[in-house]
């Protein structure tokens, strides 16, 4: 007990002496009350949260001059308004979205245009009509594909078009990525392709959002005319944000090097673009001596690389992350306005503070998720009074003439190095966990890409926009495509060698939160304590692998099967390469495609035009029925019974398997997966179990 005591108080002692990081912790606790928000079965009242925010705010101010009570309240507080944001944001969001798969004539105002690899367009539009439906029913924004052939939009315009638009799609696993939650925030109520080429019915209005989607739209096809190939797609993307017209070999990689961030419009991107604005800006104030000596040039410049950012963020499209990156960039510039440290722990956890406020259901996205994390440790890295004192004794003072540049060479590389070294370990546990990816390589693929995209590629994309107007951007769009086509060689080097990109299983939340916790014990606290830290997070890669497998996995529709063997792998029903299929796959970390891992020869399927049977020794026999007759027949023999048609009252209740679940029982739960305990009955999760009762689920 003494022992107890005295490391309880050493812990005390240790957080009142780091009263200057607890601001730090400020969107940790926010993010917690948006967790639990996002974990509720059911959809709170909005009036809950807003209440216990004020009630706990009243508490605040009544124990003010009470030192842990008060420290317990604002606790609570925090938590409480990171609830209440994000109860707030969805109420606020709030859109209608299509009930059911629908097919008629809409007519709307065409509000994105983007182009892909193969001349296709991925169209956002505001629907005025939709097959005679209410406004209420009508869905506030709708995406579609136009695969139509000489198929030109404008944003602005009204068009007409007979198109089929279904609900936006839910998980094909509990638990699994909901899109359907996505796209209420984003207020995309339907998602369908076209049938019909659309039909112009009033030019662009030419509003403010109109103009500024069109500039993309033709920035975009300037470069890619200008440097031409995958180089000129790639180069487009990291400029207006548009990607979709990047070959997917070249996608593929760039992910397997570990330079899929690159893709990204994000810190890295702003950071280089306002950067550079920055240091030409301040370069050329200082070479007129009348100003750089009688005025605050550096401020000046500040100023101009902020409305830089603002340019670069309204004309790449304003992503989530290059929101996030716009706001980190405006704090770090207005640090310099005020004499401030520009790149501080302080302005990352006000910048996240800031998004978590702003737009709460970020915190889901792995976007979020890894930028921050890449942001938190490099500044905690390279803030540590240790790494400092390497890095000034490494240093030197290289601007001594020629013969220092070997050094500050080596130093940049080693820094570059460092760099990617630490970020790479902070985001590998989200990338992991999010994508299922980890690219062994992203080490060596980022040491040899990113100078040329810090010296050569982004410099090169803001001096060809600067220099657009008047029509000499060329030669520095011909500059860009060279250090893209270099960083694209790289990218191909690497990936290609033995396991660069390894997919790896899901894991279980609790070990993302056991390692995220860990990791920011470790970064956000400077005394010794910090190193507490190291035990969630080793215990988050100890429960890394420990994830349930279900033994079957069933699609929203029943449309297909899959059942696990002996040995572990699933094995599926069709062929087809379906999304729920291939995503199936990456959940289980299995590079097999969707053909290889379907009913073959030798394989546990047994299938025929009227269903599949699976069955392994001393297992329970699986029967998957595509016909009334099918099922008739498969209650005979099987003991579990997955039906893709209705199953009548009198044809289930003769049934002799243990279980039955037909069409209709998917129409309402969505995606299925069956758990064969040996000593129970099977156990089954549900993807409407797992959603809950909230906005973005449609009711059964």
């Amino acid at each position: 007990m003494t022992g107890l005591r005295a490391g309880s108080g050493a812990i005390s002692r240790s957080f009142a002496a780091e009263t200057d990081r607890w601001f730090l912790w400020l969107p940790v606790l926010l993010a917690c009350g948006i967790a639990a928000y996002f974990a509720l079965p059911v959809e709170p009242p909005l009036w809950l949260p807003l209440i216990c925010v004020g009630l706990l705010a009243c508490a605040v101010w009544t124990f003010r001059r009470s030192s842990w009570p008060l420290l317990v309240l604002s606790v609570l507080a925090v938590v409480s308004a990171g609830f209440a944001a994000a109860s707030l944001r969805t109420a606020i969001v709030a859109a209608p979205v299509l009930a059911d798969e629908t097919a008629g004539e809409l007519t709307g105002k065409v509000l994105f245009v983007e182009e892909g690899e193969n001349g296709d367009l991925t169209v956002l539009v505001a629907p005025s009509a939709f097959a005679g439906l209410a406004p209420e029913n009508r869905p506030a924004m709708a995406r579609l594909r136009i695969r139509l052939k000489d198929v030109s939009l404008r944003p602005g315009e009204e068009i007409r078009l007979r198109v089929r638009l279904m609900p936006p799609p839910e998980p094909v696993l509990p638990g699994g990525f909901d899109y359907a939650r996505q796209a209420w925030f984003q207020g995309l109520g339907a998602v369908g392709f076209a049938y019909t080429a659309p039909e112009i019915l009033a030019p662009s209005s030419g509003g403010l959002r109109a103009r500024i989607a069109a500039l993309r739209n033709a920035i975009a096809t300037r470069i890619r005319t200008s440097i031409g190939g995958p180089e000129g797609a790639v180069a487009a993307a990291l400029v207006t944000g548009e990607r979709r017209a990047i070959p997917k070999e070249v996608t593929e990689d760039l992910r397997a090097a570990g330079l899929a961030h690159v893709l990204a419009i994000s810190g890295l991107h702003m950071a280089l673009f306002s950067g550079t604005l920055f240091w030409l800006a301040r370069a050329a104030l200082a070479a007129v001596p009348a100003l750089s000596l009688r005025y605050p040039v550096k401020k000046w410049a500040a100023c101009m690389a902020f409305g830089g950012a603002f340019f670069y963020l309204m004309l790449s499209g304003g992503a989530i992350a290059t929101q996030r990156a716009f706001i980190m960039v405006t704090l770090m510039l207005g640090a310099i306005l005020l004499d401030r440290p520009a790149i501080s722990l302080r302005n990352v956890a006000l910048a996240a503070t800031v998004v978590l406020l702003w737009q709460p259901e970020s915190l889901l996205g792995a976007s979020f998720q890894m930028s921050f994390a890449a942001a938190v440790a490099l500044v905690a890295f390279y803030e540590s009074k240790s790494v400092q004192r390497v890095i000034a004794s490494a240093r030197g003072d290289w601007r001594e003439g020629p013969a220092q540049w070997p050094r500050f060479v080596l130093l940049y590389f080693a820094g570059l190095t460092l760099t990617s070294l630490v970020a790479g370990l902070a985001t590998a546990p989200y990338a992991a966990f999010n994508f299922n990816r980890l690219a062994l390589y992203g080490l060596a693929g980022n040491l040899a890409a990113m100078p040329l995209v810090g010296l050569l590629v982004m410099p090169a994309a803001l001096i060809g926009l600067i220099l657009m107007p008047f029509g000499a951007d060329a030669p520095a769009f011909w500059v860009m495509g060279k250090g893209i086509g270099w960083m694209l060689e790289v990218a191909h080097d690497v990936a290609h060698w033995g396991g660069a990109d390894r997919l790896v299983p899901s894991a279980p939340l609790g070990a993302l939160a056991l390692v995220t916790f860990g990791g920011l014990w470790i970064a956000l606290w400077r005394r010794d304590w910090r190193w507490l830290g190291v035990l969630p997070l080793l215990g988050g890669l100890l429960l890394w692998p420990y994830l349930p497998r279900p033994d079957i996995l069933i699609g929203r529709e029943g449309e297909i099967v899959a059942a696990r063997d002996l040995d572990g792998k699933i094995h599926l029903t069709s062929a087809r390469p379906s999304y729920t299929a291939q995503q199936w796959l990456r959940v289980e970390g299995d590079r097999r495609s969707p053909r290889d891992a379907a009913a073959r020869e030798g394989a546990p399927w047994r299938c025929d035009a009227r269903g599949c049977a699976f069955h392994e020794k001393n297992r329970p026999l699986i029967a998957y029925s595509r016909t009334v007759g099918a099922v008739a027949e498969d209650c005979e023999l099987a003991d579990i019974v997955i039906s893709a048609v209705p199953v009548g009252k009198g044809l289930r209740k003769g049934c002799r398997a243990g279980l039955i679940l037909d069409f209709f029982d998917f129409w309402r739960n969505g995606a299925t997966t069956v758990y064969l305990d040996t000593d129970e009955k099977p156990r089954l999760e549900t993807a409407r179990a797992a959603r809950g009762a909230r906005p973005w689920v449609r009711p059964p």
